[in-house]
């Protein structure tokens, strides 16, 4: 399943994969890494462009904009509880034209 996530940070977002079990926390020889808990592919993203809508005379519409919020993408291999999921920050509604997908 796949999920697109938005935070201020990738540290908030890291903190909420770890709160819902889907990365966890392994230390080696004094070093913290995030290692994931079963199948998983995390893409960040990170902020995005939105790009200008124009019309066929190449007129401006609608000006182009920064989403500076971090953004993450996830497909999880697993069955993930209810619990789980609404720990995620998961953007709702979901775009109609995601900024990046899985292939």
């Amino acid at each position: 399943m796949d999920y697109q996530l938005r935070t201020d940070t990738k540290e908030e977002t890291d903190a909420a994969l770890v709160a819902a079990g889907i990365l966890a926390e392994q230390v080696d020889e004094g070093v913290t890494t995030l290692v994931p808990t079963g199948l998983l592919a995390i893409d960040y993203i990170g902020s995005i462009s939105k790009p200008s809508i124009v019309d066929v005379d190449c007129v401006v519409i609608t000006p182009g904009a920064v989403d500076s919020r971090f953004h993450t993408n996830i497909r999880v291999g697993f069955e993930m509880t209810e619990e789980q999921i609404a720990l995620l920050p998961i953007v709702d509604p979901p775009p109609a034209i995601p900024y990046r997908v899985f292939a």
